[in-house]
């Protein structure tokens, strides 16, 4: 082989090497994930149902609060309605969750004074009390509030645990759960107490409630719209009937520290339902009226359609506070959808001035 064949095989047999590329072991890469990153939730973030109900509010509705606050926290749509019936209500609705089971109310423009639940599931208290409720299950909230210048519709309760709260009731059942502003302090005590009121009997087949309007105390039968007062046991009874059938009657202590007998009527027209208020004292011997009889409240058919409801459908529950020259009436007007309330609002207060009493 000449020299020349030996070079050209040398620089060929170099360039084959340099063309072979160099063997590396390569590892599969692992391509990892991005990082996932979550973005806050655009809009307010509203707490869901249970909500709490405490002796400021319900979940986060809270009284005080601007009315225009709370509808800034809801969903769009027609949640807001002014509820008004000349003399009786006039305030802005708030409706809330999605089935309008917890309602926020107040002046309109104004700030929310009371806050109400409708619904089973949608709010309860600390111990578990919620609507449908009975009533013996109101026990962790305290006895019922009893001061003897109140007297309130015994479908109404108080409790002295939480006593800014109305629990509605439909016999034994709760019906409704209302949270209100708290109210101002009680008036001072009247005169010094003729009597301790006496306990009515257990198992009367009618309505005996005992008060003090005598010095030896008397008992008060109620039965649709009659009363019955009888001073002790075989005395004669002083009868009287009513215009119209007593929703309730209860005693009320006055400033001179005898009772007077406050008794509630409602009489139901074609067009109108009529709530009024007698009220009684012993004078002379005898039973004497100590306010005028006027209408306290007034619904109409009318009326009743322009908060979209029927007149059937629409209850005032009544509670009366003695003052030292009348009595203050307030309470709750509520309208129903079947079984069930829809609608609950604190009604107007309305003073009854008394009559003066004559000298015996």
């Amino acid at each position: 082989m000449t020299g020349s064949r030996i070079a050209w095989l040398v620089v060929a047999l170099a360039a084959c090497e340099r063309s072979e590329p160099p063997h590396v072991d390569k590892q599969p890469q692992v391509q990892r994930p991005e990082r996932r990153v979550i973005e806050p939730p655009a809009g307010l973030v509203r707490p869901l149902p249970p909500h709490a109900i405490r002796a400021d509010g319900v979940g986060p509705y809270r009284l005080g609060d601007k009315l225009s606050d709370v509808l800034a926290q809801l969903a769009s749509g027609p949640r807001i309605a002014l509820i008004e019936i000349p003399g009786v209500v006039h305030h802005s609705l708030i409706r809330t969750e999605e089935d309008d089971t917890v309602l926020i109310g107040g002046e309109p423009a104004g700030t929310a004074t009371f806050v109400a639940v409708t619904g089973a599931s949608v709010a309860r208290t600390e111990s578990g009390i919620h609507v449908g409720s009975t009533r013996k299950d109101l026990a962790p909230l305290g006895p019922p509030v009893r001061d003897p210048d109140r007297a309130l519709d015994p479908r109404l309760v108080v409790p002295s645990g939480m006593r800014n709260a109305r629990i509605v009731l439909d016999g034994d059942r709760v019906i409704a759960i209302a949270i209100v502003e708290p109210a101002p302090p009680p008036p001072a005590p009247g005169g010094e107490e003729t009597c301790t009121r006496p306990e009515p009997p257990a198992g009367a087949r009618v309505t005996v409630i005992g008060s003090c309007m005598s010095a030896t105390g008397e008992r008060v039968e109620v039965l649709e719209s009659e009363i019955s007062v009888r001073m002790g046991e075989g005395e004669r009874a002083i009868g009287f009937k009513l215009p119209a059938p007593i929703v309730f009657a209860a005693p009320l202590r006055m400033p001179d520290g005898r009772d007077e007998l406050a008794v509630v009527t409602r009489a139901d027209g074609e067009q109108t339902r009529t709530w009024a208020l007698s009220t009684f004292r012993f004078e002379a011997g005898r039973l004497a009226r100590t306010t005028d009889a006027a209408p306290l409240y007034v619904v109409t058919a009318a009326n009743a359609r322009w908060i979209g409801a029927d007149l059937r459908d629409v209850d005032l529950y009544l509670d009366l506070t003695s003052r030292k020259d009348g009595i203050e009436v307030g309470g709750l007007l509520t309208t129903r959808s079947g079984s069930a309330i829809k609608d609950l609002v604190v009604i107007t207060s309305v003073p009854v001035a008394r009559k003066h009493a004559k000298s015996e």
